[in-house]
């Protein structure tokens, strides 16, 4: 019993410990949330972004939207094809009324700077898919 007493430090002073090393990465941007309208010309309508980017109208009040918006943000991450960015209608009418948004939750499809498809009002994750599937 004393020589595994004895063993135990030995034991414990041979073990390597390794440390990880932390590395920093540059994060790919995915998401523009809360846009103005310098950020939503230059992410939605330059025609230089390599995906099409999704743009939705919502308001803080509205509740379809509240729900939508995360589904939007688990369907455009890093390693989807498509973009998100997101602009509040009580901040920014000015964006609302160009591109006629009368209902809320509004979703606007942009390829190449242009508006390739929309929808308007909640709908589920599978109504979704198909969406981004038809950009």
């Amino acid at each position: 019993m004393s020589s595994s007493r004895l063993l135990r430090p030995a034991a414990a002073a041979s073990r390597v410990v390794q440390r990880r090393a932390l590395h920093s990465t540059r994060v790919a941007r995915d998401h523009f949330l809360d846009a103005d309208s310098a950020a939503f010309k230059t992410y939605a309508l330059a025609g230089s972004a390599a995906k099409p980017v999704l743009v939705d109208f919502y308001a803080g009040w509205c509740q379809p939207c509240r729900v939508l918006t995360p589904i939007l943000k688990g369907l455009t991450g890093p390693e989807s094809g498509y973009d998100l960015v997101t602009v509040d209608v009580d901040e920014h009418p000015e964006l609302a009324a160009e591109y006629k948004v009368t209902a809320l939750p509004t979703v606007v499809a942009f390829r190449d700077g242009k508006v390739k498809n929309k929808f308007v009002g909640f709908r589920p994750e599978g109504e979704l898919k198909k969406f981004l599937g038809m950009l």
